[in-house]
């Protein structure tokens, strides 16, 4: 949606709160005749109304896509069948004939009339009645998440993500979320939105409530990254994960101090909870970082905040085997710890991650783990920073020691050509980091060492195969 025709809606709609011409789109007024004499119906898509409420306005669709103002008699039109509206939904009246389906028909008509909601969400406040509010819970509460494509299959598919989200394998589910497939109807869009401006303690009781998967996505499709900042007041892990994952979908939206204030928040929430809640968490949106610089920086901010059991979470998510494009993003979440004057959470921390790192030993006790060149990996930066908090002695004493198996490697016996490779590699990496640690302990800025390079030497780059395959 183009921002400039989100403001010229903002600032209809703003303007429609004040006295002025006040007229019924045309359609919406015969269709509210007509559920006014009909008896109660069954079924009703609110839909078809929107569409119809639209057409009157042939300047919408010119002004969602290039921002384009509308006439003066066209703007005079428009601000009327929205200040009929706003003055009919604050007026709405449960009591009277077909209500829930008059209420939903306004509310489709005034999807139609609105640019993304935007105008919508500044003025819910000011609309919002006692009656109104009652009348927007129950049509939340009441609406179900249809079939979409996959008719056929979305009984199985319903049971399969509420078993992933039962069982906390949020891993999975965040791999699911990008294809799930839930479409909210125009009328249900923009009671969502109302109630998210208007009464947010009563949404978060409506999705408290309901407890359900698809239903928190189809919440967060409407909202985008509001549904972030709606998270932290619902008391429901799967809800605040499912707003995470889709606002990390939402192209549209770039980062923000805003969000990354909110992501905070919600990871200190998370963090509150169980251990394996935590663990899971990490799991599913750190085993690769980098994809979303505001989540990275979230956690960045909160590590000092964190205790040890939830720094060793966080190392181990990482995917340290093809972890070398992480090596970057790992080092931007925790240089802001690194900047701190937290000396002992530091020491702490970096004991931390250098015991995650030394266990794995690049995957010395995986098999098919074979390494053709020095590797980089996730926890470069705080291994390094590691090495460079120990005393000097104790450093040399390091850089020393892997200099000498490095050099006296053929002394041991191994069963193949790539498992000696691969453990002259495994040893060149650890010292890559030694030696970085040594730099900066000296007063290097730079957070990461330099990229792999082959040995200068023909003889060795031919002896052990160099061949790195992080290039690619």
């Amino acid at each position: 949606m183009n921002p400039a025709a989100m403001s010229l809606a903002q600032a209809r709609f703003q303007a429609a709160l004040t006295p002025g011409a006040s007229t019924a789109p045309l359609a919406l007024s015969q269709l509210l005749t007509q559920l006014s004499t009909d008896s109660q119906l069954q079924a009703f898509d609110a839909e078809p109304i929107g569409h119809s409420t639209g057409d009157e306005f042939p300047f919408l669709p010119y002004m969602y896509a290039m921002g384009t103002p509308p006439d003066a008699a066209a703007s005079e039109a428009w601000e009327a069948a929205i200040r009929w509206l706003l003055t009919a939904l604050r007026n709405w009246d449960a009591s009277v004939g077909n209500s829930l389906n008059k209420l939903r028909a306004m509310l489709g008509a005034i999807t139609a009339l609105d640019a993304n909601l935007a105008g919508l969400s500044g003025v819910a406040t000011q609309v919002a009645s006692t009656q109104l509010i009652t009348g927007l819970r129950h049509l939340i509460e009441s609406t179900d998440v249809g079939p979409g494509f996959n008719e056929w299959r979305f009984p199985e598919f319903r049971q399969q993500i509420e078993s992933l989200a039962s069982s906390g394998n949020l891993e999975r589910l965040w791999q699911m979320v990008p294809h799930m497939n839930v479409f909210p109807s125009s009328d249900f869009r923009s009671a969502v939105v109302f109630m998210f401006n208007a009464e947010p303690a009563e949404l978060a009781a409506i999705i408290e409530s309901r407890n359900d998967v698809l239903f928190s996505l189809m919440i967060c499709s409407v909202l985008g990254m509001q549904a972030v900042v709606l998270a932290s007041r619902v008391n429901n892990l799967v809800f605040k994960f499912v707003s995470v994952a889709n606002s990390c979908q939402d192209r549209s939206a770039g980062p923000g101090q805003s969000i990354q204030s909110t992501l905070q928040a919600l990871l200190l929430q998370v963090a509150q909870t169980s251990a394996a809640d935590w663990a899971a968490w990490m799991q599913a949106l750190f085993k690769a970082p980098g994809h979303n610089p505001s989540l990275d920086a979230a956690l960045g901010s909160v590590l000092q905040q964190l205790s040890q059991a939830h720094w060793t979470a966080f190392f181990k998510a990482l995917s340290l085997n093809y972890s070398h494009r992480a090596a970057a993003p790992v080092a931007n979440i925790l240089v802001p710890f690194a900047n701190s004057t937290n000396a002992a959470g530091k020491a702490l921390i970096w004991a931390t991650a250098h015991q995650v790192w030394s266990d794995w030993g690049y995957g010395k006790h995986e098999g098919d783990s074979a390494m053709f060149a020095p590797a980089a990996c996730a926890l470069d930066f705080p291994v390094a920073m590691y090495y460079s908090s120990l005393q000097i002695h104790d450093r040399l004493a390091e850089e020393s020691k892997l200099q000498e198996a490095i050099e006296t490697v053929e002394q041991e016996w191994f069963n193949s050509v790539t498992e000696l490779v691969t453990e002259r590699n495994r040893l060149k990496s650890r010292l890559r980091l030694v030696q970085h640690g040594v730099a900066l302990a000296n007063g290097s800025n730079q957070p990461l060492p330099p990229p792999v390079q082959p040995d200068a030497d023909l003889y060795v780059q031919a002896r052990y195969h160099y061949h790195d395959v992080t290039i690619f």
